[in-house]
């Protein structure tokens, strides 16, 4: 769109037209010769269970970039068609995370069940880790990881999908997730679909997950001392 702009001696001039860049084409990340690093790291820093991790694997949801040794969460939409990828950093220090260029928001990772209830969370680490301590029949309900605290995936999955009819928004236990999540039910609300709000014990559920991993292997430690001193 061109604008009159004034030139300074009372007279208007029209504006050169503003050149905008094509949309670059989605494209996940080009995938490493092996998955290493990310069963390194999902499994023994993240704590994520082993049959969780590896389910998605196998359904060429999570794997591994070859640049950087990403893990690379990947979601599709209702074809079967890659329109979203979510990549975290596996380093020990590494804090990176961040989205690829051009994806769909309302296809991030997700996993669609037959049952009526839906979990969103806010990054996939914590839907997978969620998942590792609820993992009876997880497979029958749906998992939505927003990649961020908007809700774009959530009202996609409940327009594909009309045997969703309860919301579970289980975003991280903070001043930003719980606002989200308070923002996110007062819109499901107005819907008429039926909502409830699920925080995390710590600040996220990876947090709660470790946690957990802490006090069992805690708990291992200590049945074989407690034998020996019987």
């Amino acid at each position: 769109m061109d604008y009159l702009l004034g030139d300074g001696h009372g007279k208007l001039v029209r504006s050169p037209p503003v050149e905008r860049k094509p949309k670059q084409p989605f494209v996940l990340p080009k995938p490493n010769d092996n998955m290493r690093r990310i069963f390194a790291y999902l499994m023994f820093q993240r704590g994520i269970d082993r049959d969780v991790l590896y389910f998605f694997v196998h359904n060429r949801m999570i794997y591994e970039s070859k640049k950087h040794h990403n893990a690379v969460f990947v979601g599709y939409d209702t074809n079967g068609i890659p329109r979203h990828a979510h990549k975290r950093g596996t380093g020990s220090e590494s804090t990176y995370k961040g989205n690829a260029p051009s994806g769909a928001a309302e296809f991030s990772f997700h996993w669609r069940g037959r049952s009526k209830y839906i979990c969103l969370f806010e990054s996939p680490i914590d839907m997978l880790s969620f998942i590792s301590m609820h993992k009876n029949h997880w497979q029958e309900h749906s998992y939505a990881a927003a990649c961020s605290v908007s809700d774009r995936v959530l009202f996609q999955m409940l327009a594909d999908n009309p045997n969703l009819q309860e919301v579970f928004l289980c975003l991280d236990n903070d001043e930003a997730g719980q606002k989200a999540a308070k923002r996110i039910s007062d819109k499901l609300f107005l819907k008429g679909i039926k909502s409830t709000i699920l925080a995390p014990t710590g600040k996220d559920w990876n947090e709660d997950l470790l946690t957990q991993r802490a006090i069992e292997s805690e708990s291992e430690v200590a049945e074989p001392c407690q034998m020996l001193l019987s």
